[in-house]
């Protein structure tokens, strides 16, 4: 056994890699004990998917779902309290209930004064919009692609050598594993559903989903992983930094999403 990353012998680690992050809602889905190993998972955790889950799309997104971290923790929403000039916290209490109060480092005294003074105020609280398309969202969406292409032939006799052994992974490999700050993967990110959508399951029955993924593999020979999380499609190439054939897979398909296709 090989980590998929750096390919060093991984016999004796003990990680788990969770390929979507247990903070955006993943408890089931992930690789086995050596398919990255403990100094790999440790280096993407801090570098990779930390600086992503702090962006404020993803503690906007959580929040809003309510999705909690590791420690069992929504992130607050950090609003602003113009008549006071205060940055305000809405945050869930431990009996999960929604509270609102100065964040940390704020004068508290002054904010509540200024609602005493007051009969009506304003307060501006952030939303969610679409992430950004930069260097730490492509670098995350690099890892996860990587790990599903890992992930759905684990079964297959041979596949953590396939795997490591495979040349043109090797590119999006070292993307992850040591990042490249001047090169920006091209990502295709797009809006598939409101991430409260409730997908029918028959009857009053309905039920949400936080993520899913799929392989699309083109006429014209290219791999691509499909990724949607709270609603929000990634699609990267899997054999260099090229998104072309994705959008022209998407014009000739009714920009059809491949998550669905029959």
């Amino acid at each position: 056994m090989r980590c998929i990353f750096c390919k060093l012998n991984s016999e004796s680690s003990v990680s788990i890699e969770h390929i979507i992050p247990e903070s955006l809602g993943n408890v089931e889905h992930v690789l086995p004990r050596g398919w990255v190993c403990d100094r790999c998972n440790n280096y993407i955790a801090r570098e990779v998917e930390k600086p992503f889950l702090e962006t404020r799309y993803a503690k906007c997104a959580r929040f809003e779902m309510r999705v909690p971290s590791k420690k069992k923790r929504v992130p607050p929403a950090i609003g602003f309290h113009p008549q006071s000039k205060t940055r305000i916290a809405l945050f869930y209490d431990e009996e999960g209930q929604l509270c609102v109060g100065a964040d940390e480092g704020e004068n508290e005294s002054r904010w509540i004064a200024s609602l005493r003074a007051r009969e009506r105020g304003t307060l501006w609280i952030p939303h969610s919009q679409a992430p950004d398309n930069d260097y730490v969202t492509a670098r995350f969406i690099a890892k996860v692609a990587f790990e599903v292409l890992a992930e759905r032939g684990i079964e297959v006799d041979g596949w953590n050598d396939e795997i490591v052994e495979k040349k043109e992974l090797d590119e999006i490999r070292h993307y992850v594993r040591l990042g490249k700050p001047n090169l920006l993967w091209p990502i295709n990110i797009r809006q598939l559903y409101d991430k409260e959508f409730q997908f029918p399951n028959g009857g009053e029955l309905s039920y949400q989903v936080l993520h899913e993924w799929t392989i699309l593999n083109t006429d014209a020979g290219e791999f691509f992983a499909v990724i949607a999380i709270f609603g929000v499609e990634y699609s990267i190439n899997l054999g260099g930094p090229e998104i072309d054939g994705y959008r022209a897979w998407l014009s000739e398909n009714a920009d059809a999403s491949p998550l669905y296709l029959i």
